[in-house]
């Protein structure tokens, strides 16, 4: 079909264009006044009145509300009101006066001006235990030091953690049936005052049960003196914890899962699923690392977790930086108790060549390790040592039989920033020719570390250290034996060992005595940050003559996983030219 069509003229538009264009516009039109309800100004609050955890709990209720417009303020005034009354009824607040206007200068904001009044006070607190636990002196003991008292303020989150805390014991301590029967809280905030009722129902206590094994023969036998439960006892919730963090430190287990079968319970006795998987043959760890006082360093750690069914172990460690180079043996008899009382035989080589000490040092020795938690440990030992030396301008070869003692305390609260602890070392030595040692001497040497908090960010480390060496010959004792001080870990501002008598061509030669004290500040200016004060002072010494040497500083410490990373730069102000040494180190602080 063929047809006549007039011609547009040139530069006009055809209709459909225009219509299209009409209909865009339109559609933006749309779009505009449909933005414009999320275009206007939100709401929101400035709180007057009250501040602290009264303000933040305040802050949280009206946050919770729905985002309102500048333009909903009148229908919302109900709501942010009593969001206001109900934050402030937590603390015990029946009858605030509260006060609404929005900022002359900002429309959009709302001041909140808040009267509180007098708080309810708790007049009346009946909590009734019945059950087994109305005679669990535990429990009276918790009821004895409550947080909210007769003649309180009315704290209504103290009240849930009293319900919590009868609840939570209860699972701590066997009451598997106990339930919260009757809890009420009776306000009357005309008169001012509050009562509280709650009845706590603990049924009767269980017991552990039947203990069930799914571990080899091997396994069973040693940690047989760990097991810290029998059939009958009182369920406690934390003899589990503790018998599993033995088992685990060990250090003969992959997996260790001791857990209550509350389930399986039948006449009130609780039964104990303990699982044991032994490590594998063998295990290989391999380490990096760096310290200002050895530079980089490398280790590499091979264990034998099970040598025979009798537990014994065997691991070796080798370890390299620029000063040392060290391979070292231990093969570990368990006597009893694995993990506190147990044989230890040493074999070990250790090759230094720090500032002017060139050793070569071989080592055999036997020790008898008790362990004690937060008590002293102690390791009676006799150890065979070779040592081929060069110190300062003298050379020396000694074959020495030492027997010794040493004992070591180590108790610390706080987690990952402790704030209490202390550690105390002490280590006697003793070679004679009686027994066919070279030389003569006696060797003592004792370090102790307190770390005590002022407030939650105040800290202040404390140490002292103390050695000393009684013998006929002292130029006879070989380097290892010998005082060095200085680095990070002594009298930071001076190198590693750097502090020493010297002889006539001015080589280090080490100490007779030495003798170190430190004092340390820290502040904690946020979770896992904290800045440092300190002053370092200590010599090594033959005869006292010399000055003490003293560096100070400040620094930074970072609490990490791993452990606490420490960067110091420190002053050695006993120096004319005042050297400034940077110093870093990780791990723990006593």
């Amino acid at each position: 079909m063929t047809g006549c069509y007039p011609l547009l003229a040139a530069g006009t538009r055809s209709p459909g264009r225009y219509l299209r264009h009409g209909l865009g516009t339109l559609l933006a039109l749309c779009l505009l006044l449909l933005a414009m309800p999320a275009m206007a100004a939100k709401l929101t609050y400035q709180i007057k009145g009250v501040k602290g955890e009264q303000k933040d709990n305040v802050e949280a209720y009206l946050n919770a509300l729905p985002v309102y417009q500048e333009r909903q303020y009148r229908p919302a005034r109900a709501k942010i009101t009593e969001s206001v009354q109900k934050a402030l009824q937590v603390y015990g607040y029946y009858q605030p006066k509260i006060t609404l206007n929005r900022d002359k200068n900002a429309p959009a904001k709302v001041v909140i001006e808040i009267d509180r009044g007098k708080p309810v006070i708790v007049s009346r607190l009946d909590i009734l235990l019945e059950g087994d636990a109305s005679n669990d002196e535990i429990y009276s003991a918790l009821l004895d030091q409550l947080p909210l008292k007769e003649g309180d303020p009315l704290n209504h989150g103290k009240y849930e953690s009293i319900k919590a805390d009868l609840g939570s014991l209860g699972l701590a301590r066997g009451y598997f049936d106990a339930k919260i029967s009757k809890s009420q809280v009776k306000v009357f905030p005309d008169q001012g005052k509050a009562e509280i009722y709650i009845l706590f129902r603990s049924g009767p206590r269980y017991h552990f049960g039947d203990i069930h094994y799914d571990a080899t023969p091997e396994a069973l036998r040693l940690i047989r003196p760990l097991i810290n439960i029998k059939s009958g006892d009182p369920y406690l919730a934390i003899r589990l914890a503790e018998m599993s963090q033995d088992v685990s430190s060990t250090k003969l287990f992959k997996v260790v899962d001791i857990k209550p079968m509350i389930s399986q319970a039948e006449n009130n006795l609780v039964p104990v699923q303990v699982t044991l998987t032994n490590r594998v043959d063998h295990e290989i760890e391999a380490g990096v690392g760096y310290a200002t006082d050895v530079g980089p360093r490398m280790s590499a750690t091979w264990e034998k977790p099970w040598v025979n069914r009798y537990g014994h172990s065997l691991s070796s460690t080798a370890k390299i930086s620029a000063p040392e180079a060290e391979l070292s043996f231990d093969y570990q008899i368990p006597v009893g108790n694995p993990l506190r009382d147990y044989y230890s035989l040493q074999a070990g080589y250790q090759y230094t060549n720090n500032n002017d000490t060139r050793s070569d040092l071989t080592t055999i020795g036997v020790h008898r390790w008790k362990r004690r938690p937060e008590s002293w440990d102690r390791d009676v030992f006799v150890r065979l040592e070779n040592e081929r030396y060069v110190q300062g301008s003298d050379e020396g070869n000694s074959l020495l039989l030492i027997p010794g003692v040493s004992w070591s305390r180590l108790r610390v609260r706080g987690g990952m920033v402790p704030d209490w602890g202390d550690r105390q070392q002490l280590t006697l030595e003793f070679s004679s020719p009686y027994w066919g040692s070279d030389i003569n001497f006696m060797r003592v040497w004792g370090r102790s570390k307190w770390l005590r908090t002022l407030g939650e960010d105040h800290r202040f480390l404390m140490r002292v250290e103390q050695g000393a060496i009684v013998g006929d010959d002292f130029s006879l004792v070989p380097p290892s034996l010998r005082f060095f001080t200085g680095g990070d870990q002594t009298v930071r501002g001076y190198g590693y060992e750097t502090i020493s008598p010297r002889d006539a061509d001015g080589k280090l030669t080490g100490g007779r005595y030495t003798s170190v004290g430190s004092l340390e500040y820290n502040y904690r200016f946020s979770e896992k940050w904290l800045g440092a004060l300190f002053v370092d002072t200590g010599t090594a010494t033959v005869d006292y003559s010399e000055a003490w040497k003293i560096g100070t500083g400040f620094g930074v410490r970072w609490v990490t996983p791993i452990g606490q990373v420490r960067l110091d730069l420190a002053m050695g102000i006993s120096e004319e030219d005042r050297p400034l040494r940077l110093h870093f180190a990780l791990g723990p602080e006593l």
